[in-house]
């Protein structure tokens, strides 16, 4: 589970790529609104290299949310 707001564009080129659509969404999970139509060079965009990566990202985000 993150504190982030995720994205859920599935016509996005990078979403294979990025964070904020390959986390493990909570509960009660906010999403960004992206209403342009076109997806390179995404302000949003949070580079996500490989399955190791996303793991640790989860996993901070979620040990991070304990400190609120």
């Amino acid at each position: 589970m993150v504190d982030i707001a995720m994205c859920n564009r599935s016509d996005c080129k990078d979403k294979h790529t990025c964070f904020r659509y390959l986390a493990f969404p909570s509960e009660y999970q906010d999403y960004l609104v992206i209403d342009t139509p076109d997806t390179s060079n995404c302000e949003y965009y949070w580079r996500c290299r490989n399955a190791k990566e996303l793991r640790e990202m989860n996993k901070l985000n979620k040990d991070l949310e304990g400190d609120y």
